[in-house]
C-alpha cells in the first residue's frame, strides 16, 4: 500500500543535506571540468558571455584539455550548460560589492598547474556558488525519500537517504562541482514523478537533467511510463524535454557554431566495453561498490522491488544497466584524475532507490542488520578518506612526483587510489581538511 508523506520530514531532509553538503564542500577547484566550468558561469554573470580566454595559459602549460576554441577564435568550456548556468545565478544572487578575482588571468608560476587557479578567500559569492551540488544533492536525497516513502515505511526511507547520502559516493560528488550531480537530482526526481503518474512533471524534471548530462536521455521509458498511465493527451508532456534539448543545441551554437557539437574534439567510445565494464564495477581503483558499498544491496533489492512493483523495478534496473553499458564503452571509463565512481553518479540515487526493499527487511533481523551496518561503516570511512585530504593531491603526489603507474591505481590493490589516500595521512594535519568551511572555522587555515 503507498504511504503518504508529510511535509516536515521532506523539510528536514532537504535542509539537513543542504548544510550536511554545504559545510563540507571541497575547498577548491579540483579538476580541468571543474575549472572550465565554474570559470564560464563566472564569467557568463560578470561578462556576459561564456569566454574562458583568461585560462587559455592553463591549457597551453600543461596536459589538460578545457574545451575547444569557438567559431569566434575564443576558447570555451566543453562542459554542459546545467552547472555552468547554476553558478552564474547563484553567483548573481550572492556576489559581493568588492568580491575578488576568481580566476588569475596570468598564473605566478607558469609551472603551478592547477595551483595557478585562485577562489576569493572568504564566503563570497564565489565560494557560495561553487556550493551549486550541496543544492542538488540536498534535492536528490529528497526525491529519493519522496520515492522510498510512497512504497516503504517511514523508518525504512529515512534509513534508506541516510545510508546513500552520507555512506556511499555521492557525498563526495555533492561536495565538488562536476554535473553529475544535477544530472543524478533530476533524474530520480522525474522517477519519482513517473512513478506518481505525473507526467507533465517527470518530462520537466528529465529535459533539466539533459543540460548537466545529455547522456540522461536514455531516461526516456521514465517518462514514457507517466504517459501511458495517464493517456495519449500526456505526450504534449514531452515539450519539457524538448525544451531541455533545445537549450543544450542553443549553448552548443553559440559557442561552437553547431548545435551537435558539444567541445569533445576526438573524444569517443571505444569498443573495448569488457574491460570498461571490469574497471566501473571490479577495479580496486574505480569499482562501484569501493566508493559505495551500500549499494550492494541493490543486487537483491532490484528482485525484491520486482515482485513487488513489476514496471518501477523494470524501469530501475535499464536506467541502471544502460548507464552502465555505456559508461563502461566510453573511452575514459575511469573518469580521469576524480575521485570515486565519477561517471555513474547519475545512478547512485536509483540505486539508493533499489537498496530500500533489503533495508525493509531488516528491522527484525539482528544478522541482516549488521551486515546493513558493515557496509555503512565501510563506505563512511570511504567519504572520511576523502573528506581528509584532497584526493587529487594525493594522486598527483604519488603518480606525477613518486612515480607509481597510474594504471596501478586503477587495477591494483596495494596502489589503488583508495589505499594510496589512506596512505597519504600519515603526515596529516588538520588544515589538510578538504572542506573549506570546515577550515575556516575550527582552524587557522588558509
Amino acid at each position: 500500500m503507498l504511504r503518504e508523506y508529510k511535509l516536515i520530514p521532506v523539510l528536514l531532509c532537504f535542509v539537513f543535506f543542504l548544510l550536511f553538503y554545504g559545510l563540507t564542500s571541497r575547498a577548491d577547484l579540483q579538476v580541468s571540468d571543474e575549472v572550465s566550468a565554474f570559470a564560464s558561469g563566472i564569467f557568463l554573470e560578470s561578462r556576459g558571455n561564456l569566454v574562458i580566454d583568461q585560462l587559455q595559459w592553463l591549457e597551453d602549460t600543461s596536459n589538460i584539455s578545457l574545451g575547444e576554441t569557438g567559431r569566434d577564435g575564443h576558447l570555451y568550456s566543453k562542459y554542459f550548460p546545467g552547472n555552468i548556468l547554476s553558478a552564474s545565478i547563484i553567483y548573481k544572487l550572492t556576489k559581493t560589492e568588492n568580491d575578488q578575482p576568481y580566476i588569475w588571468n596570468v598564473p605566478p608560476n607558469l609551472n603551478a598547474g592547477m595551483d595557478g587557479i585562485a577562489l576569493a578567500a572568504s564566503n563570497t559569492g564565489a565560494r557560495l556558488a561553487l556550493r551549486a551540488n550541496a543544492i542538488f544533492g540536498a534535492l536528490a536525497m529528497t526525491a529519493l525519500f519522496l520515492l522510498s516513502n510512497r512504497y516503504f515505511t517511514l523508518k525504512t526511507s529515512l534509513a534508506t537517504v541516510l545510508l546513500v547520502g552520507i555512506c556511499s559516493d555521492w557525498w563526495y560528488q555533492s561536495r565538488g562541482f562536476l554535473s553529475e550531480v544535477g544530472a543524478g537530482a533530476f533524474l530520480i526526481a522525474s522517477l519519482y514523478f513517473a512513478a506518481g503518474k505525473k507526467p507533465y512533471a517527470s518530462g520537466f524534471s528529465l529535459g533539466l537533467s539533459l543540460l548537466f548530462r545529455p547522456t540522461n536521455i536514455l531516461a526516456l521509458p521514465v517518462w514514457g511510463k507517466a504517459v501511458i498511465d495517464k493517456g495519449r493527451k500526456a505526450i504534449w508532456s514531452g515539450f519539457g524535454i524538448l525544451a531541455g534539448l533545445a537549450v543544450l543545441g542553443f549553448f552548443n551554437w553559440i559557442r561552437f557554431g553547431s548545435m551537435t557539437h558539444f567541445g569533445y574534439g576526438n573524444e569517443n567510445f571505444t569498443p573495448n566495453l569488457f574491460l570498461g565494464l571490469l574497471g566501473i564495477l571490479f577495479s580496486p581503483g574505480r569499482s562501484l561498490f569501493i566508493y559505495s558499498p551500500i549499494l550492494v544491496l541493490a543486487i537483491p533489492g532490484a528482485w525484491s522491488l520486482y515482485k513487488r512493483e513489476k514496471r518501477l523495478a523494470l524501469l530501475a534496473a535499464w536506467m541502471v544497466l544502460s548507464y552502465v553499458v555505456m559508461i563502461a564503452a566510453w573511452h575514459n571509463w575511469d573518469g580521469g584524475w576524480t575521485w570515486g565512481s565519477r561517471l555513474l553518479t547519475p545512478i547512485v540515487p536509483i540505486l539508493g532507490f533499489l537498496t530500500a526493499p533489503i533495508i525493509e527487511t531488516i528491522w527484525n533481523r539482528k544478522g541482516d542488520m549488521l551486515v546493513i551496518i558493515l557496509l555503512a561503516l565501510l563506505g563512511l570511512g570511504v567519504q572520511l578518506l576523502a573528506l581528509a585530504k584532497d584526493p587529487v593531491e594525493t594522486l598527483v603526489n604519488f603518480v606525477v612526483y613518486g612515480g607509481i603507474n597510474y594504471n596501478q591505481t586503477i587495477f591494483t590493490f596495494n596502489n589503488a587510489w583508495v589505499s594510496l589516500q589512506a596512505r597519504s595521512l600519515q603526515t596529516w594535519q588538520f588544515c589538510d581538511l578538504d572542506a573549506y568551511t570546515l577550515r575556516q572555522w575550527f582552524g587557522n587555515c588558509p
